[in-house]
């Protein structure tokens, strides 16, 4: 069987395609392969960089990866590194290999492609065995710009062609590789916790099993801590980064902090500690030091702001407790509107059965109701012009009454603010009132009184 002509140009064409593509993945993989490193962080002791305004070295120490900026003082601490950056920095390397080798180019001639002065000169040195020590050079970029001049130590005396994108990944200034974390805090390992104010200790706490109980202030003593506001406490103090890191010793300022925070984490001998200053002038920084940052940082006024917790701000402040599950009927009832409504549970949801009504939504409104937290110090007594707005009576089966609330509005409390009243108990708290709006929308429509003919 003979296949006609057209059927062989084909096949030869095909046979084309494929050596050539089998040629250009074996001249790719020649290239990144033998000239071109692809090191991965954990194989990696350091890598120094040197660009056109600085020299400086990414090194793995015992406590982690540090950045050491080259003509710092003898006495200089080193900055802790963003290990993430680096791994970044590596991968960049790896995956940009020479897309064209322009072969060996005299001595004499690499001036003209950016060697000279070149824009950025990267050593690594490896810490697994078997790996090269590596100096790349990145010369110039190309008349189109779309590609760049380097030089590898693998191929001593070769001119490579890679993206010219790369230059931007590996141009980066030391500060870029800084770890802007105030501390080297991992929030499930924080069992002890102290907070000083200028006069002394504001509050401090340690955990107990699953949450933290109070130890100071003496008021508060063994009472439970809100587990919610831990826990953001600890999140703003990991997600809040400084703004500036300060490399030198010589801007350390006079005077006391104004905030202090100690954390003793899990099987540690020494707490962490955060110290923040009082504000300066109209400076919108404030100057901060921490055990991860010795040498200091700048923070934004209202970062810093936002780290501060007082003992009340931490405490358990919730006001209603009741069993949910013995809720069957509910009364909701506003003086000012002289309206009442008589809510029952049923296997299908909540009904209005005197007005023939379904109240979607009150199991919610119920839920946030129990997580009323208050605002401020309850109070013993309130007076005019607090006046009564809503109350709500909770019933258990055979309308066995459970327990009640009574929400005031109070012009001289913030806009967003009401008084709380449970049950029989002669204690007013201020909280959010939201809680009137929702309860008082479930309320049937005011009878509208007929004219008189």
């Amino acid at each position: 069987m003979h296949l006609p002509r057209s059927g062989v140009l084909l096949l030869l064409v095909l046979a084309m395609a494929l050596a050539l593509g089998l040629f250009l993945a074996t001249q790719d993989h020649g290239l990144g392969g033998g000239v071109w490193p692809s090191y991965t962080i954990d194989s990696v002791q350091s890598i120094e960089i040197a660009t056109a305004g600085e020299r400086f070295v990414l090194v793995k120490e015992p406590s982690g990866w540090v950045v050491r900026i080259d003509g710092a003082e003898a006495d200089a601490l080193p900055t802790p590194a963003d290990r993430s950056r680096i791994e970044a920095l590596l991968a960049a390397i790896a995956h940009n290999r020479p897309t064209q080798t322009l072969g060996q180019v005299p001595a004499a001639e690499l001036a003209a492609y950016g060697f000279s002065e070149p824009k950025v000169r990267i050593l690594l040195k490896p810490s697994t065995v078997g790996l090269s020590e590596v100096l790349l050079t990145f010369g110039n970029e190309t008349p189109t710009g779309a590609a760049l001049y380097a030089q590898s130590s693998l191929a001593a005396g070769s001119v490579f062609l890679l993206d010219a994108s790369l230059l931007h990944q590996v141009d980066k200034p030391a500060d870029h590789y800084f770890d802007f974390r105030m501390l080297d805090l991992r929030t499930d390992e924080a069992q002890h916790l102290t907070a000083y104010g200028n006069s002394g200790v504001q509050w401090e706490m340690e955990r107990k099993d699953d949450s933290f109980i109070f130890l100071l202030p003496e008021s508060l003593k063994g009472s439970t801590i809100s587990s919610s506001e831990v826990r953001l406490f600890l999140h703003n103090l990991t997600a809040i980064t400084a703004d500036n890191i300060l490399a030198k010793n010589d801007q350390q300022p006079g005077g006391r902090p104004s905030f202090t925070l100690e954390i003793t984490m899990a099987k540690a001998t020494e707490p962490l500690r955060l110290e923040i200053f009082p504000q300066e002038g109209e400076s919108e920084q404030v100057f901060g030091r921490s055990s991860r940052h010795p040498s200091g940082f700048l923070l934004d006024h209202g970062k810093a702001k936002s780290l501060f917790r007082l003992a009340f701000d931490m405490q358990w402040r919730g006001v209603i407790t009741y069993d949910s599950a013995r809720v069957q009927s509910a009364r909701i009832y506003s003086a000012m509107g002289n309206q009442t409504l008589v809510a029952e549970k049923t296997a299908s949801g909540w009904e209005d059965r005197e007005h023939g009504r379904k109240l979607t939504g009150l199991d919610l409104s119920l839920w946030r109701l129990k997580e009323l937290r208050f605002e401020a110090e309850p109070i013993a007594r309130i007076a005019y012009p607090a006046v009564q707005r809503l109350a709500l009576d909770l019933y258990a089966k055979d309308a066995k009454p459970l327990t009640s609330f009574v929400f005031y509005s109070d012009p001289r409390l913030p806009p967003d603010q009401c008084w709380l009243k449970v049950g029989a108990e002669e204690m007013y708290y201020p909280v959010g009132h939201q809680i009137i709006e929702e309860l008082q929308g479930y309320l049937p429509a005011r009878a509208v009184k007929a004219s008189s003919e």
